[in-house]
């Protein structure tokens, strides 16, 4: 039987992950090739999972925790994606905030089922926040935060330095003279995810790697990497818009902006800050991140009374703040809009300490940072 050629797509919140995932393996699909997806999220109700189902590629989903934690739903969803989807290649996008991937998934899988598997790990960066962190001493974020952050990079397989068509041409080159010194050694790529044609050097460099021995594996300090994922505030909330006008698409844009304004007026960093909104036709995604505000932004040209709104907000705050300024928000853009708002299946909350189920190490050599 041949190996299943499993992407392990790592990377910090906002990076653009979904948005290569997508368009990756709808361009394997157009290609012929089985493809599956699997998404993993802290919490139970994601937009990146929804976003998948949408394109209508097979997919799974590890909720509740990372792969790493939940490695064993990790491995339910892969064995799924096979049997009953027969996949060739399958995705799988760990949570923002996750790192020591290689031991605690990669090695895993490599050392539990001998020969069955070709793995790639592939770790994504916006430029703009990953110059930012270089050139600002590593300071973007808490230490704790930037503790996981740079760790994130230093394990990967291949570099993706992701969103480089928001820069001009003299910032990319400056960009990737830095980079490149920075992570000396490593295979890098320049790259945006929004077409095919911006995918495939990466499609191609994961399907150059050959590599069946187990990763090294990084000296982490899990203190220092529970204290980083506790540092941001979780919150995931579905809520419901309703007008008398047809206009609750143009409200649900109003309410996006309006919590991400809040937000960084009140000078809390944003990991990222999700939205889909849906009429029951069709999705519409909106995002926002911690440098250039709004990330994505699909044209909400819904003429409808009604549209549900699923919001992922991943922010450097306590949850119940988060929770309290949300609240906040609805009411505003109730009295303003007049309209109405109801809200669902409300989840605020921390990470807990990571406990990945196994972790093993390269008896090779490990890799080492400064």
């Amino acid at each position: 039987m041949d190996k299943l050629k499993l992407f392990l797509v790592g990377g910090f919140l906002g990076s653009g992950k979904t948005t290569a995932i997508g368009q990756a393996a709808q361009y394997l699909l157009k290609d012929g090739k089985k493809v599956g997806v699997i998404t993993n999220d802290q919490g139970v109700q994601q937009v990146d999972t929804r976003l998948i189902k949408g394109q209508h590629i097979p997919s799974g989903e590890v909720a509740n925790g990372c792969f790493c934690c939940q490695y064993n739903d990790l491995e339910k969803n892969l064995e799924s994606l096979q049997q009953l989807e027969q996949t060739e290649f399958i995705f799988a996008e760990s949570v923002g905030t996750c790192t020591d991937l290689a031991a605690t998934v990669v090695n895993p899988l490599l050392s539990f089922n001998p020969g069955r598997y070709e793995i790639v790990l592939s770790i994504f960066a916006d430029v703009r926040l990953l110059v930012k962190f270089l050139q600002d001493g590593k300071s973007v974020f808490f230490d704790t935060v930037s503790y996981i952050y740079e760790r994130q990079l230093i394990e990967a397989d291949i570099i993706v330095v992701n969103k480089m068509d928001l820069l001009n041409e003299k910032q990319q080159e400056s960009a990737k003279k830095l980079i490149r010194a920075a992570y000396r050694g490593k295979t890098i790529l320049f790259q945006n995810s929004l077409s095919e044609a911006g995918i495939q050097p990466w499609l191609a460099a994961c399907a150059a790697v050959d590599n069946p021995a187990l990763r090294p594996s990084l000296d982490i300090d899990y203190d220092i990497y529970g204290a980083g994922e506790a540092e941001l505030g979780w919150l995931d909330e579905e809520i419901g818009i309703v007008t008398d006008d047809g206009s609750a698409g143009k409200v649900a844009q109003i309410f996006c902006k309006k919590l991400y304004d809040r937000i960084t007026a009140d000078g809390y960093m944003i990991g990222h800050l999700k939205f889909l909104v849906d009429d029951g036709k069709q999705q519409k995604k909106i995002s926002f991140t911690a440098l250039q505000g709004i990330d994505h932004a699909d044209k909400v040209n819904m003429e409808t009374d009604r549209v549900v709104v699923l919001i992922n907000a991943r922010v450097q705050v306590r949850p119940s703040l988060l929770q309290a300024i949300v609240n906040d928000v609805i009411i505003e853009t109730e009295l303003e809009a007049n309209c109405k708002i109801t809200e669902y299946q409300l989840s605020a909350f921390q990470p807990g300490y990571p406990r990945p189920t196994h972790r093993i190490l390269s008896r090779t050599k490990r890799i080492m940072y400064e």
